[in-house]
């Protein structure tokens, strides 16, 4: 999931932070398997102090290889921590893309470790441990509306109002590779099959339950939001990846407890939320730069409401209630104090966390180097060094094909405005293979610092304005 994670965001960033944003996903799964297997785990679901808090009792895993009758009754107690590690990586990962291209790496994996020990181990105790006080609240969230999606979404926001607004901020900047997006937000389907089926710990009718429920209402949200988005006037390829992802968020804290029928109309209702949400979001103050608040902060608080409306104790009699379509309005209440307390907590935390590392260090990138991007400041690197290569490698094969090596390729740039002159861009393939690197001849006119278009002429013949692009 957390690699999948880092495709879906790194598609969607400025192409100078790519490598940095796959780094800040892929480093969770370091820093939180070290803390999980330290104390972390321990903390969540060892036994526990009070209804507050869990023990170090099981710290460095000094439980064996046994079963537990609680957490694991059919499967040893290993088992069902390696699979609870993997929600307390992913979900200070979701949080890495509200701050893309903003923070040093030294205090963003210092505040991964923290925020994990200080807000998930607790907020995962008090939701899922045997005693924790809102599992015995009556909050129900079955895989992790309330723990991962709102504490993240929350997070985010904080954070990233915290660090302030990027350099070169731009609210309507187009994702740069959207392959990358369409196989992340791939991946993470298949993956939310295993985290939502997988927690009813067992191989039986609820987690059959939770994995239909889990692909309808990604399916649901995918097709809602397609239409929404052909009523607008065009059908986007980051929409169709950003739908069923936000349905895979509302469905996740109901999947276990929840008819089928339900769960096609959480991820309606979860798409229409969080779709016109998006269309306002150019109006936010802060900075979220991949829109983890509305995405993962909304949708899992509608995920989680939604339980308290349509849960039915037939669907799950081991663990589920009622809701309020069934009699049983109290459960709606249950489940508003299960967010306000995701809400607040994390809120808290992320503060508590971010803004004393803020005063005392700079966690903060050099204006400089947000503009160069975190790529070459960060890691000295750039991914765009493969597509030299890839155009080596075109040129090769021209070379072997015994096409002449003195041809041109060309690209059209249409702007928006259908009445505007279009723009081609030549590139001469040159005999002199050894220079890979692309030098665009800017003509005198053009914006180097806001990469705008010019405004063009056709000439006497009614030719485009060209531009030359040599390798």
């Amino acid at each position: 999931m957390t690699p999948a994670l880092a495709f879906f965001y790194g598609g969607m960033v400025h192409r100078k932070n790519i490598l940095n944003q796959l780094f800040l996903s892929i480093i969770c799964m370091g820093i939180v398997i070290v803390q999980w297997i330290l104390f972390g785990f321990s903390f969540a679901f060892g036994p526990p102090v009070s209804e507050g808090f869990g023990s170090f009792r099981w710290a460095v895993l000094r439980f064996g290889e046994g079963f537990n009758p609680k957490y694991s009754p059919t499967y040893p107690l290993l088992t069902y921590c390696a699979y609870e590690c993997t929600f307390a990586i992913i979900t200070p990962a979701l949080i890495s893309g509200s701050i893309v291209g903003r923070m040093k790496l030294v205090p963003y994996m210092i505040f991964i470790f923290l925020w994990t020990t200080i807000c998930y181990d607790p907020l995962a105790h008090w939701v899922w441990s045997s005693n924790g006080w809102l599992k015995s609240l009556g909050t129900l969230d079955f895989a992790g509306g309330t723990v991962v999606h709102i504490s993240s979404g929350v997070s985010g926001l904080v954070a990233s109002a915290i660090l302030g607004h990027r350099v070169d901020y731009d609210s309507h900047e187009p994702a740069h590779n959207l392959p990358f997006t369409i196989l992340g937000a791939s991946l993470l389907w298949v993956g939310w099959m295993g985290f939502n089926a997988g927690s009813a710990n067992a191989a039986n009718g609820i987690a059959a339950l939770a994995l239909i429920n889990t692909n309808t209402a990604a399916a649901s949200a995918l097709m809602t939001w397609v239409i929404l988005d052909a009523i607008h006037g065009s059908v986007t390829i980051s929409g169709a990846c950003i739908g069923p992802v936000v349905g895979l968020v509302a469905i996740t804290p109901a999947c276990g407890y929840v008819q089928p029928g339900w769960a096609l109309l959480i991820g309606i209702i979860g798409s229409l939320r969080v779709y016109f949400a998006y269309q306002f979001r150019k109006y936010m103050r802060i900075d979220d730069a991949l829109d983890v608040a509305i995405c993962h902060g909304l949708g899992g608080t509608v995920g989680a409401f939604c339980t308290g409306l349509f849960s039915q104790r037939d669907m799950n009699p081991d663990g589920g209630v009622n809701g309020a379509f069934y009699g049983r309005p109290i459960q709606l209440w249950y489940q508003i104090a299960g967010i306000l307390t995701a809400v607040a907590f994390a809120a808290a935390c992320t503060t508590g966390i971010l803004l004393p590392m803020k005063l005392l260090y700079n966690i903060r990138v050099a204006p400089e180097d947000e503009i160069a991007g975190l790529d070459k400041a960060a890691h000295g690197e750039s991914w765009e060094a493969f597509a030299s290569l890839a155009a080596k490698s075109l040129m090769n094969k021209i070379k072997e094909d015994g096409a002449s090596p003195d041809g041109t390729f060309e690209m059209q740039y249409q702007p928006r405005n259908s009445a505007a002159k279009a723009v081609t861009v030549k590139l001469t393939v040159m005999s002199a293979l050894p220079r890979f690197t692309p030098v665009l001849k800017v003509p005198e006119g053009w914006s180097a610092e806001k990469l705008r278009m010019p405004e063009t002429k056709d000439d006497e013949k009614g030719h485009h304005s060209t531009i030359e692009l040599e390798l």
